[in-house]
């Protein structure tokens, strides 16, 4: 944790301010985002870029196609949309906030515009205009998640926006990775600003007989292995609890023996009514490749609670790509989304 801190404050000089980029379409689906983005700016004082991609009037699939003088009003009717969304989210955050009406494919210009505004962070529901049934991710949304390059907050809800969000229950998925560490200070901050709760978690694999696994001797071995990794896990998470405790006003632990991690972590975030999943883009086993880790991947596909992915590999090692030299190593950890203490 200690270490972590270190880091965080490190990569984030004082002077520095975070942007929150907040993807918009007009439909209430992408606009349950926009709460949760006004209380991510007051916590960590961020300012806010909100965008609005129209298809041109050249994309044969989009409205008024082939009608220059529609396409002019509804670019119009846009600007009019993000300027008094625009109001409603400076006064609330009572952060600098701004607009970007673009023209384009929609995830493409997002994930430029993130680049290209060095957002730190970007904000967008799990579904836009037209999607499909709620508990599925729109189009744009996987495209979205498959070439943004910073950290992520994805909102899993109903068409109707929180006035309000809450980050009073928080669950913390670790390996025991530093990178998976890394969400720490990130996870405290909204904590403590919300007086809210954190669930660390830790889930060790059940081994299950398969036609590898049959011996009698082997499965108790396999099983005694699972048990001494549950006590190791509960001595781990008990150090990170002591040490938040500190800065949060409750913190738990909680290890659980499941065959199916994935699973586990969904039943879970049910079960305990998370307000909100902080974890880390890649664990213990980092592929430099991907912009998210294969837990990550499944939790932002599948996760109903809104999940927060600090983005833990710089944009620079994000896009060496699949032939990335291995000798090179794994990249180096970068800092967590959230500034240095206040």
């Amino acid at each position: 944790m200690a270490n972590t801190v270190a880091n965080s404050r490190l990569a984030q000089p004082a002077h520095d301010r975070h942007r929150i980029l907040v993807c918009l379409d007009r439909s209430p689906f992408s606009e349950v985002c926009v709460p949760y983005a006004v209380s991510l700016a007051e916590t960590f004082e961020s300012a806010i870029t909100l965008v609005y991609v129209m298809q041109g009037p050249q994309d044969h699939s989009a409205p008024h196609a082939s009608d220059a003088l529609g396409w002019e009003i509804s670019r119009q009717e846009a600007r009019g949309y993000l300027e008094q969304i625009e109001k409603d989210v400076a006064k609330a955050s009572g952060q600098p906030v701004d607009v970007r009406l673009e023209q384009g494919r929609p995830a493409e210009r997002i994930a430029d515009l993130a680049h290209e505004l060095s957002a730190n962070l970007t904000v967008f529901g799990s579904r836009g205009e037209g999607a499909g049934p709620a508990r599925n991710l729109g189009s744009t949304a996987q495209q979205v998640l498959a070439q943004v390059r910073t950290s992520v907050f994805i909102v899993h809800a109903s068409s109707t926006a929180p006035t309000e969000p809450t980050s009073t229950r928080i669950l913390v998925p670790l390996d025991g990775s530093l990178r998976a560490e890394s969400v720490l200070p990130t996870a405290a901050r909204l904590a403590s600003a919300h007086g809210g709760e954190i669930l660390l978690v830790h889930v060790v694999e059940e081994p299950l007989p398969t036609a590898l696994l049959t011996a009698a001797e082997d499965i108790a071995l396999a099983q005694e292995l699972a048990g001494r990794l549950v006590s190791g896990a509960n001595e781990y998470l008990e150090r990170l609890r002591i040490q938040l405790s500190h800065e949060v006003p409750s913190v738990r632990k909680l290890v659980v023996r499941h065959a199916n991690e994935y699973q586990c972590l969904l039943e879970l975030s049910q079960k305990e009514r998370t307000d909100l999943i902080v974890l880390s883009a890649h664990g213990s086993a980092c592929d430099s490749a991907r912009s998210f880790g294969s837990v990550t991947t499944y939790l932002l596909t599948h996760s109903m609670a809104p999940l927060l992915v600090v983005q833990d590999i710089a944009e620079r090692d994000l896009r060496r790509g699949p032939d990335v030299d291995a000798s090179l190593g794994v990249p180096s950890l970068r800092a967590s989304y959230a500034p240095g203490n206040p």
